[in-house]
């Protein structure tokens, strides 16, 4: 019989463990800006913690009163991750998924470095006014951007890699376009500041990779690594790897999968043209997109108008504060704006339903009702309750489902347990079936699957990878 480790008294120790962490320059220390590129050299003789990886960077931006995105993470499309030249890992839009894991709180958002908000007035690092475009000093290097390096390093197992077994890791960062920032006609008021102006532009600037590394020098972790190798040929890393389709979305979208394990499915939808709450298509010049339900007029002088009271706010604390978007991350239910009643599909309006269906097996089971995807969303990521505060705000603003297809807690157990599509090319697509003719026509749709990758290092640097 075994006891519970609190019942038992034991320690043990691992000698000789050295720590150090490097700063990690990119091959070009040139400016990027939007559509381009920047790439770090991994260390290769070093335990190399990829959880712990850190791209440090400022932004400048142009434009008169243009307004960086909430997140760093927003300015990068696509991180590429290639080990001896073979891509592993690398899927576009990977800032919208990021804004989706946020918003079902999946990933954390550090306000400290990280821009978590967008702010009209003051800047939200220093809490200082911003008169014209947000834009930060460069000239001594200072840290105020900070991200991690996406899914693959969130997810690798085991976390710690010996890089010296693996051929040259490279990680290369794609930007987005320039409409993932906010383009306000003015701040002066909450109505300018929601008007589209002209596109503003953004750069990166002073870019570097902080990254932790540990030595074990007893020799005896680096000879059960050998050890395993020569026994079954290679070492075993596994990771989440991300694949996105993007669609207009008519009704219906299809896309494939062959995944060895498909563990998830999600989708989100934007505004194609304007349609609440957009002034403009996701990808054109839009002014910030206030989230429904928060207190937006405050620390406006308008906010005073009516003796302290402001429509459509919400009473609870965490409304009572400003919140807004940028366009480009508006995920939005797609149902046509005389069908929503402050964001929610009206009583007196039939609503679409939307199922996901692999080679033709309806996902869920049942028809489900657009707002409905709450709770199946909610399930599938494996939480009690999202960012969201109101129905309204969820189908308005930060609307996304989930398919799960895998059990619960596999990924932390490295437990295969999604769904088998390698002995062919599946066939999946997500519809509305039902109520089609409240469904918008024109919006674009992007579904990410998540599956479980095996990258396999054998002897002399060889990889294998299993998707």
């Amino acid at each position: 019989m075994s006891y519970p480790s609190y019942l038992e008294y034991f320690s043990s120790s691992i000698e000789n463990v050295s720590t150090a962490s490097f700063k990690i320059a990119p091959t070009s220390n040139n400016a990027v800006s939007s559509h381009q590129q920047m790439q770090f050299l991994l260390p290769q003789n070093a335990l190399l913690d990829f959880r712990k990886m850190r791209m440090q960077f400022q932004v400048t931006s142009t434009g008169s009163f243009t307004r960086l995105p909430a997140h760093a993470s927003a300015y990068f499309n696509r991180i590429s991750v290639e080990v001896g030249g073979q891509t592993i890992s690398a899927f576009e839009n990977a800032n919208v998924l990021d804004e989706i894991l946020r918003n079902n709180l999946q990933i954390e958002v550090d306000p400290v470095n990280e821009h978590s908000t967008i702010q009209r007035k003051n800047d939200p690092f220093s809490a200082q006014a911003i008169t014209a475009a947000e834009t930060y000093p460069t000239d001594d290097n200072k840290a105020f951007f900070s991200i991690d390096l996406g899914t693959l390093a969130r997810s690798i197992q085991p976390s710690i890699v010996a890089m010296m077994y693996l051929p040259q890791v490279t990680i290369t960062l794609h930007l987005a376009e320039n409409a993932v920032l906010a383009s306000p006609s003015n701040i002066d008021t909450l109505a300018n500041f929601k008007t589209a102006g002209t596109q503003g532009t953004y750069s990166i600037v002073n870019h570097n990779l902080i990254c932790e590394v540990y030595d074990v020098q007893d020799g005896s972790l680096m000879a059960m690594y050998e050890q395993t190798m020569n026994d079954q040929g290679y070492l075993e890393l596994t990771y989440e790897n991300w694949t996105s389709f993007s669609d207009v979305f008519n009704n219906v979208t299809r896309f494939s999968s062959s995944a060895q394990s498909l563990n998830k499915i999600v989708a989100t939808f934007r505004r194609g043209s304007a349609v609440t709450p957009l002034a403009a298509a996701y990808n054109a010049a839009n002014g910030a997109v206030g989230v429904l339900g928060y207190n937006n007029l405050y620390m406006a002088a308008e906010s005073d108008a009516s003796g302290g009271y402001v429509a459509d706010v919400l009473g609870q604390p965490e409304c009572n504060g400003t919140s807004f978007q940028s366009a480009f991350f508006t995920g939005t239910v797609p149902v046509i704006a005389a069908s929503l009643d402050g964001g929610v599909p009206k009583a007196s309006n039939l609503e679409p339903t939307l199922n996901f269906s692999i080679n033709s097996v309806k996902y869920p089971a049942y028809n489900c009702k657009a707002s409905g995807w709450y709770d199946a969303t909610k399930s599938a990521w494996g939480v009690s309750r999202t960012k969201s505060n109101s129905l309204g705000e969820w189908c308005l603003n930060r609307y996304s489902i989930c398919q799960r297809l895998d059990l619960p807690d596999s990924k932390a157990l490295r437990v295969m347990s999604g769904l088998n599509l390698k002995a062919s090319n599946a066939n999946l697509t997500l519809e509305v079936t039902g109520n089609a003719s409240a469904a918008t026509t024109v919006d674009n749709v992007l579904v990410f699957a998540a599956s479980t990758n095996i990258a396999r290092v054998g002897l002399g640097k060889q990889m294998q990878i299993l998707h």
